[in-house]
């Protein structure tokens, strides 16, 4: 991916680390898999939107921490744990609509993330769903073609898989086949083996 602080003025802000944004998004991408470029456009929604997501995080935690330097934190009340509950309480109090506002942003980004997240799955598994059903008639086809004893000229629609493909998939849907069969034979040999040769 092509990184550029134009491109990327939107998401990563002057006091963020690009470089950080960069490893963020390489592994995160990576771990989504697109292979379209409408996947990718999609996965690059998640990515920036928990990026930001991240910041919302980042900046409640700095709103409270700020606090510690304000009047509410200087009071001494006498132990570590009440100081802080109690300065962040007054921190709260005195910038509540600031910490709706955030709560507010971060819920939207949530959403979006939620949608995006949603989008992404229903593309990968309607382009998984339809290259598994080619993969399936390319399966059929072949062994057809062994069995007739002409040409594996198979036709691409969309997909092309490989001859070592198509016979993996064959050698997968054969054992299988052979599972159903020996689960219906109650895993007995001597009639699984007969049942096979009937076939």
């Amino acid at each position: 991916m092509v990184y550029s602080n134009q491109e990327n003025a939107h998401v990563v802000l002057p006091s963020e680390d690009l470089s950080a944004y960069k490893k963020f998004s390489d592994e995160f991408l990576a771990s989504l898999a697109p292979e379209t470029f409408p996947e990718t456009q999609c996965a690059q929604t998640l990515i920036d939107t928990q990026w930001r997501l991240n910041r919302v995080r980042s900046l409640e935690e700095g709103m409270l921490a700020h606090g510690h330097g304000s009047p509410a934190g200087q009071v001494d009340y006498g132990h570590p744990e009440i100081h802080g509950a109690l300065t962040q309480a007054a921190v709260f109090l005195e910038h509540s609509q600031a910490f709706v506002n955030l709560s507010m942003h971060e819920q939207r980004l949530y959403r979006i993330l939620t949608a995006a997240t949603k989008a992404l799955d229903e593309m990968q598994s309607k382009r998984k769903a339809a290259r598994q059903a080619a993969l399936d008639e390319a399966v059929a086809l072949s062994n057809l073609n062994k069995m007739l004893g002409e040409p594996n000229d198979l036709p691409t629609v969309g997909f092309v898989f490989k001859p070592e493909e198509i016979e993996t998939e064959s050698r997968r849907h054969r054992r299988l086949f052979e599972a159903e069969v020996a689960q219906q034979c109650g895993y007995d040999r001597k009639k699984f083996r007969q049942t096979l040769a009937a076939q």
